[in-house]
């Protein structure tokens, strides 16, 4: 910066403008229209697509949205997203997913991994195995992996011997219409009728990872076993090996 022009802002009087703006408005009349247009689009796709979808407004909701191209606008710019899990739409039942282990005597444990009867309102702590409790419900996939953990966590807390099987058994009750719930002076849920079926079975025996490897053994002071027979790993496969394999000429 010049030593004048320093010294001047630095240490000359302040000087009063009569400068006045060329225009009232900084952007033009063109550009404000179309930015107001695009916020009005905006904001009424927003507030569309996070109103109800159901009953009597739910025609309205999908043909305003295909009449405006508002699921290409928010899907194609990732603004999508879910309230199904909020009202008015809410569950009506209470899900539990019990895990039972039957040792190798036959008997029957329950494993203590839902929170049926152990969650009061108010509670102080949340409980992700809640969380965990229903994303497995009916999921066979994570039932074996879950299964598996199951089978080696039982290993560890009896001394090496594993367990037979793990059952996954679905419980639930229906929660009443708000009607009864007001007929009746109110509902408690611990106590209502329940369904149950068992969901998947696990054999820890032939579950992939269903049984504690020598070197987690060695570590919990657990007798070691014969990993060729008695450990069955996960096979990996990864993109490399997709890669590096033959191509069957059949398929070409």
């Amino acid at each position: 910066m010049p030593e004048e022009l320093r010294q001047k802002m630095l240490h000359a009087a302040p000087v009063p403008s009569d400068r006045a703006p060329e225009r009232r408005w900084a952007y033009s009349l063109a550009g404000m229209l179309l930015v107001s247009a695009f916020l009005l689009y905006h904001l009424s796709v927003l507030l569309v697509w996070n109103g109800p979808g159901k009953d009597l407004a739910k025609n309205f909701q999908s043909t305003f949205l295909k009449g405006v191209k508002g699921y290409e606008y928010f899907r194609g710019t990732r603004q999508d997203q879910s309230w199904a899990m909020f009202a008015p739409n809410p569950d009506r039942v209470n899900v539990f997913v019990k895990v039972f282990v039957v040792d190798q005597r036959g008997e029957v444990w329950d494993f203590g991994q839902d929170i049926h009867s152990q969650d009061r309102y108010p509670y102080w702590f949340y409980d992700r195995r809640g969380k965990v409790n229903r994303n497995i419900d009916g999921k066979k996939n994570l039932q074996r992996i879950y299964g598996a953990w199951v089978c080696r966590e039982w290993e560890r807390q009896h001394g090496g011997e594993s367990a037979r099987e793990v059952r996954f058994v679905k419980w639930w009750t229906d929660v009443p219409e708000p009607r009864v719930v007001i007929e009746n002076g109110g509902w408690d849920q611990w106590s209502a009728p329940y369904k149950e079926f068992v969901q998947e079975k696990i054999e820890c025996r032939t579950a992939e990872q269903g049984t504690l490897p020598n070197y987690l053994r060695e570590r919990y002071g657990l007798p070691p076993i014969d990993e060729a027979t008695q450990f069955r790993p996960v096979q990996i496969r990864t993109w490399r090996q997709q890669d590096a394999a033959p191509t069957d000429v059949r398929k070409q």
